[in-house]
């Protein structure tokens, strides 16, 4: 699974872009469909459900600013195991 760390209000966090055949897949907790599952260290859950097309690759994450990437976040909605 390829993901990237980041940290967010000086927690860490690792998300990972979930494309449509890898939706399709068992998750714990399960996920609804393409977007970005967001992972903190002491393992609090985050889904930001996207359009398939607008998935962005871990590449694409790599060169985002940790700005940008905690706006993300703070979109996503927390997910129970």
């Amino acid at each position: 699974m390829i993901a990237v760390n980041f940290s967010a209000n000086g927690r860490p966090w690792r998300v990972t872009p979930i494309h449509a055949e890898r939706a399709k897949k068992e998750h714990v907790p399960p996920v609804r469909g393409p977007g970005l599952l967001f992972t903190s260290i002491d393992a609090e859950l985050r889904f930001l459900a996207m359009d398939e097309d607008i998935v962005p690759t871990a590449d694409d994450l790599k060169c985002w600013s940790e700005a940008d990437l905690a706006a993300l976040l703070k979109l996503a909605k927390p997910l129970e195991p």
